[in-house]
């Protein structure tokens, strides 16, 4: 039997049973309606109204609508679209997949109907405009760089932020639209000469750090000694320079340069004369010829040069002169004996005398006899004599010490035996031996 063919003869049944009417013992099962419509009578039943059970056959339950559900269990027996109550978490009133938090029981069939979400992740922020259905936030976007700036907005959208809006609202350059977000840097080349600094910040950029900023030194390019000025950046140590011959003295100091020391410096310290333009280098010297004679003496010292010792000092020796104050000597001899008198005579006297090669007068090498005057060339020696006063060639105490040459001075004789110096007859007597022993 079709649901059309069953629906009929139940409306049969129902109708049959109003004509006959009911046992006036019986209950009334159906009470009049409250709302019956204007001419119908208030007693009469709902055109939907379930019949009595005793009209029913035995068995028999009534699905008024015919969707497989009778009306005890059916929520809405008259629609047979619905037959159940299904629970919704929320609520999709335009439509657009995206509902709002509102949680309750509707009668459905199998699903929920349209409108009606059975969970929801996102909410609506709009459930009356199915064009938008998701809060963002936004910051007002001037230069159109991708970052915005001042209070965030809310914006109800279907997912992007109008134009003119950021998501972000840190831009560092609000009205210019290359530079954005604060970059890191490590080295700082304020002065543009290509050279850098040591420091680290952050600055207001685009993609790339702007120019002047790094994030790694500049390979093979030395720090920056001075980065506020473009005409130097290499550091070095120079000396002071006071004659400009390119080589300095005195302490050393440290000069910002562009590659050269600057004018009045030099890179090296050891000039020995910085007053004179000719010499700076000092060089030790082992010998001397101040006078000229190519031979040098031993002397140790240093002298300031122009790269080279020059004469009279010499790194090492040429010979050994022992008067270097005199051309004309040069070699030390040994004397033992002085003539200044040059009467081949010497006094004692011994030491050594720088020479031409050999002893120049008075000086001897041998010692000649012994000069008792070495002032008279005429006085050679010392003599014992006695005074001779007859004249007889022989003298007579007391003796004498006389420093005498070739001869004798007059009246003094070397023999003083004279028995009678008065008489130039009477030499000698017996008593000679005696007198001789007496001298001597």
């Amino acid at each position: 039997m079709t649901a059309q063919v069953a629906r009929a003869a139940l409306a049969a049944m129902i109708a049959c049973v109003a004509a006959c009417g009911s046992s006036a013992s019986a209950p009334d099962d159906d009470p009049p309606r409250a709302d019956a419509p204007p001419g119908e009578p208030p007693d009469a039943r709902r055109p939907d109204a379930a019949p009595s059970a005793d009209a029913m056959p035995d068995g028999a339950q009534i699905d008024a609508d015919g969707d497989g559900h009778p009306a005890g269990a059916d929520c809405d027996d008259g629609d047979p679209a619905v037959w159940q109550e299904l629970g919704y978490l929320a609520r999709d009133a335009d439509g657009d997949g995206h509902g709002v938090a509102s949680s309750g029981t509707i009668c459905s069939g199998a699903s929920l109907p349209a409108g009606y979400l059975a969970q929801s992740t996102d909410f609506d922020c709009d459930d009356a405009d199915p064009a938008v259905f998701q809060r963002v936030f936004g910051y007002l976007d001037l230069d159109g760089d991708g970052r915005g700036v001042g209070v965030a907005l809310t914006f109800c959208t279907a997912g992007a932020l109008p134009a003119g809006y950021a998501p972000d609202g840190d831009d560092c350059a609000p009205t210019d639209p290359a530079r954005a977000a604060p970059r890191p840097y490590a080295f700082r080349d304020a002065d543009g000469d290509g050279a850098v600094v040591i420091e680290a910040g952050a600055v207001c950029s685009g993609a790339a750090l702007p120019p002047g900023y790094f994030e790694t030194a500049p390979v093979g390019q030395p720090l920056d000694c001075d980065d506020r000025d473009a005409a130097v950046s290499i550091a070095l140590t120079v000396f002071v320079d006071a004659d400009h011959d390119g080589v300095g003295a005195g302490a050393s100091q440290l000069a910002c340069t562009n590659g050269a020391p600057p004018a009045g410096f030099a890179l090296t310290g050891t000039d020995c004369d910085d007053g004179d333009t000719t010499v700076w280098l000092a060089l030790v010297y082992t010998a001397v010829d101040f006078d000229g004679d190519g031979v040098t003496a031993p002397a140790i010292g240093t002298r300031c040069t122009a790269g080279a010792l020059a004469p009279p000092y010499f790194a090492g020796p040429h010979g050994n002169d022992c008067d270097d104050a005199d051309a004309t000597r040069w070699l030390l001899l040994a004397y033992h004996g002085v003539d200044d008198d040059n009467d081949g005579a010497t006094v004692p006297a011994s030491g050594a005398l720088c020479t031409a090669g050999a002893l120049p007068p008075p000086f001897r090498a041998v010692a000649s006899g012994n000069d008792c005057d070495d002032g008279d060339p005429q006085l050679t020696h010392f003599a014992v004599l006695y005074a001779d006063q007859d004249h007889d060639g022989v003298g007579a105490p007391p003796r004498q010490v006389r420093c005498v040459g070739a001869t004798n001075p007059a009246g003094l004789v070397a023999g003083g035996y004279d028995d009678d110096d008065s008489d130039p007859a009477v030499i000698e007597s017996d008593d000679f031996n005696d007198v001789l022993e007496l001298v001597l």
